[in-house]
């Protein structure tokens, strides 16, 4: 193990600050930590940082059995220097000094961070799923943070069309938060990858959330706040969004929705509005989503137009669906949606079956 991983490892560990590390790496050389006790206050740490890492010097080879337990988890631990450090984490306010990662995803490669709350409303579910689905038809990655609601529905909505998403944990990686995301954290892997900057074993304290919000937001080129009231932890991707020069995109909600305060705030605070996923994607990848929902022009009317026959196919195969659900899971823009209902009402196609349902005549 090379002196930059062995210091890495344990300046990491004891949760200290990347320009210190690199101030040691290249002022003193990292061999330096073992060789000289002096080069602690040389660095200008304070007791307690100091304290910490001289419990982790203590501790006979410590970085060698961490970097033990990372492998038997089928995991690597890379610093700062390393090749396959992702680039785009060094221009970031604090970037980390290492990562724990286990998966193969590309870091460098472009990708969408698509957050929100976690008691999310079924239309954010689905409004989440299908962003990240449809991003991850033209090949953009998907990063998240592994949490219950708006998180757990992007990367399903990326692995449904196996794309590939990554998940950054405010836990170890060895760590399964919340336990009920075990399958979940498994496929994760299989098409991408979860990484973490916290040492093997450790736990979530309430802290490394918000904490690790500036890894998932680093990680991306656009950021999209699905659904969160005014005070949710996605609140900090939104600040670490303009922090780090990343392009913040929400969407939108009911005024009277406390799930859509935070989002209708930062729409009014300058994010850009993410109302019509079509044109979202088209804009952040030049390309057009493909939409999964195909149609036969023998079963379906020619006198509808092309939006319609979808719109028309989609409420045939899913029956007695809302408007909003319509939307978030076509892709097509409210208005289209509105006018196509219209329409196929007014053929006698469908009909409304109460509390702002529609169904398929029969």
């Amino acid at each position: 193990m090379n002196p930059i991983s062995r210091a890495g490892i344990i300046l990491n560990a004891a949760r200290i600050n990347n320009k210190i590390f690199i101030k040691l790496c290249e002022e003193f050389g990292a061999e330096e930590l073992f060789l000289n006790r002096n080069i602690l206050s040389e660095l200008k740490l304070t007791d307690i940082q100091q304290k910490r890492i001289l419990k982790l010097l203590e501790k006979d080879s410590w970085p060698e059995i961490e970097i033990n337990k990372a492998e038997k988890f089928g995991a690597k631990f890379i610093t700062f220097y390393d090749l396959d450090y992702p680039n785009k984490l060094k221009n970031i306010k604090n970037p980390p000094i290492g990562l724990y990662i286990k998966g193969n995803a590309d870091l460098n490669l472009n990708s969408v961070a698509v957050v929100g709350t976690r008691k999310c409303s079924i239309y954010g579910q689905n409004t989440a799923f299908e962003i990240a689905k449809e991003l991850a038809k033209t090949g953009i990655n998907i990063i998240s943070g592994g949490a219950l609601g708006i998180d757990a529905a992007a990367h399903r909505g990326c692995l449904s069309v196996d794309g590939v998403t990554v998940a950054v944990f405010g836990t170890a990686i060895d760590k399964i938060y919340p336990a009920e995301h075990k399958d979940l954290f498994n496929r994760i892997i299989e098409r991408g990858s979860i990484i973490s900057e916290y040492p093997i074993s450790i736990g979530g304290e309430g802290w490394h959330f918000p904490e690790r919000n500036r890894l998932i937001v680093g990680l991306s080129e656009n950021v999209v706040i699905v659904e969160s009231p005014e005070d949710g932890g996605a609140m900090y991707n939104a600040k670490h969004a303009k922090d780090s020069g990343r392009k913040l995109w929400s969407v939108p909600g009911r005024v009277s929705d406390e799930l859509s305060k935070g989002t209708n705030f930062l729409i009014s605070d300058g994010a850009k509005i993410l109302n019509d996923i079509d044109a979202f994607i088209k804009e952040i990848s030049g390309q057009s989503p493909q939409l999964e929902i195909n149609f036969n022009s023998e079963e379906i009317t020619p006198d509808l137009d092309d939006d319609e026959k979808i719109i028309y196919a989609f409420i045939q195969r899913n029956g007695n669906i809302t408007l909003d659900e319509i939307v978030s899971r076509t892709g097509l823009n409210i208005i289209t949606v509105q006018t196509a209902l219209i329409n196929l009402q007014s053929l006698n196609l469908i009909n409304s079956s109460g509390g702002g349902r529609f169904s398929a005549e029969a």
